[in-house]
């Protein structure tokens, strides 16, 4: 009787400690969001959780709260998780970030300040603080701080372009390009970084210059609308932004289905929902930002008052063409881009850390390497498929990596890392 007693204790023990892991799992896991948040809030209400266990419930809800632009509650989950892990350097970062979308840019600065206290030697630290800085109008410390994290990461495409736009604030043009042209030696398919080096040629009166870059800006991401603005000022044939105005038609179509019942989608007139942003004002939440990584993060991560629907990462990039086309009209003649104009700074990856991670994690079930016909697992596209699928994009990948499919493990891929594997599944595009 006793053994039996026992052995009943044993199993509602290890029942117990299932029902409890479970949560925890679904609540560090970054393939679903909707199972993400109500998890992370059942930790947060549970009995049986440790306070180091809801701080990270805290983040975690708070970080894809702010994914999804709910920037106040972010806000508030963040805190709280602060509140009760004061030590985890993340946790500032990511109120940071959350109060740059707010536009309280000291609190944000503030905040990467804290984190940095904590982790002195990270790079996305510094970045987050630089452009944050930026946003100010602290060019100077702006360029510190990019400069740091250039020192800590070498590699970092991302730090290169965005003290590119701190140099050409400064209206030190010279610089800035270089710093547009390392990004691209670091990874040439970062369109906005040759975005960017088109403004700056364009801006010195190097028409041809300028027009190569934005060529290639709109071959890479035909969502980029300020390089079609720029190709059609210098006077390009209008074939080569035929690919972009059909992505603002089908964008526009598709919010005004989807998305108008809420949203303010066209160039004028109110909210129906006084909580739902007017989309032609969204360039404003996302100071020099693309749209590109809010908005899929966004429509990926739905927040708790957002209609849940789901849209292909083509078809975002359609949406980001239409709210990019929305941004304020620039003159057709006599125009001189502005020292930083919106939507040119952009997070992304490094190839060579993100082939590293496939090899690691991905290469038991996928051909990784460009060279690889088959892949170990017959069901597994090869990378060089899934980079050659039509519409395939940055978004479409960000996209697929936070959706769950039967045939792939419910892996947790950190965003720093994702950027990493997108960046290189899509250097295995065919260049034709």
């Amino acid at each position: 009787m006793i053994e039996r007693a026992g052995l009943a204790l044993v199993a509602l023990s290890m029942t117990t400690a299932a029902a409890l892991a479970q949560p925890l799992a679904d609540c560090s896991q970054g393939r679903n969001a909707e199972i993400r948040m109500q998890a992370c809030t059942q930790v947060i209400k549970g009995a049986s959780f440790s306070v180091d266990e809801k701080a990270m419930a805290y983040r975690n809800r708070g970080n894809a709260r702010a994914d999804a632009g709910a920037g106040g509650q972010a806000v508030a989950d963040l805190t709280e998780a602060i509140r009760l892990a004061p030590g985890n350097a993340s946790a500032y970062a990511g109120r940071g970030r959350a109060r740059l979308g707010l536009r309280d840019l000291d609190g944000a600065i503030s905040d990467y300040s804290e984190a940095l206290a904590r982790s002195a030697n990270s790079a996305p630290f510094h970045i987050g603080r630089g452009h944050a800085r930026l946003v100010k109008g602290d060019a100077d410390l702006a360029i510190a701080d990019f400069t740091e994290a250039i020192r800590l990461n070498p590699k970092s495409a991302s730090a290169f372009n965005r003290r590119g736009l701190a140099y050409r604030r400064k209206g030190d043009l010279a610089r800035a390009i270089d710093d547009y042209t390392a990004a691209i030696v670091i990874n040439p398919i970062y369109a906005l970084a040759y975005n960017n080096r088109g403004y700056a040629h364009e801006f010195q009166g190097r028409k041809d210059a300028a027009i190569a870059d934005f060529q290639v800006a709109l071959f890479l991401d035909p969502s980029l609308v300020g390089a079609k603005d720029g190709l059609k000022r210098l006077g390009a044939p209008p074939d080569y932004m035929a690919e972009s105005d059909r992505r603002v038609r089908e964008g526009k179509a598709l919010v005004e289905k989807n998305c108008g019942g809420c949203h303010a989608v066209g160039a004028r007139g109110p909210s129906p929902n006084k909580k739902a942003p007017q989309f032609r004002n969204l360039h404003e939440r996302h100071a020099m930002l693309a749209l590109r990584e809010p908005l899929s993060r966004g429509i990926a991560a739905p927040h708790d008052e957002m209609p849940k629907f789901t849209l292909t990462g083509a078809q975002i990039d359609t949406i980001v063409a239409y709210i990019n086309s929305l941004t304020p009209a620039r003159p057709s003649s006599g125009w001189k881009p502005s020292i930083v104009p919106i939507a040119e700074a952009e997070e992304i990856g490094d190839p060579r850390k993100g082939l590293s991670y496939a090899q690691k994690v991905c290469a038991q079930c996928h051909a990784v390497s460009g060279r690889q016909a088959t892949s170990p697992n017959a069901n597994a596209p090869t990378f060089r498929a899934v980079a050659n699928t039509p519409g395939m994009s940055p978004t479409a990948l960000a996209v697929f990596f936070r959706t769950p499919h039967s045939t792939m493990p419910n892996l947790v891929i950190e965003p720093e890392a994702m950027d990493d594997l997108i960046a290189y599944i899509l250097t295995l595009k065919d260049k034709n």
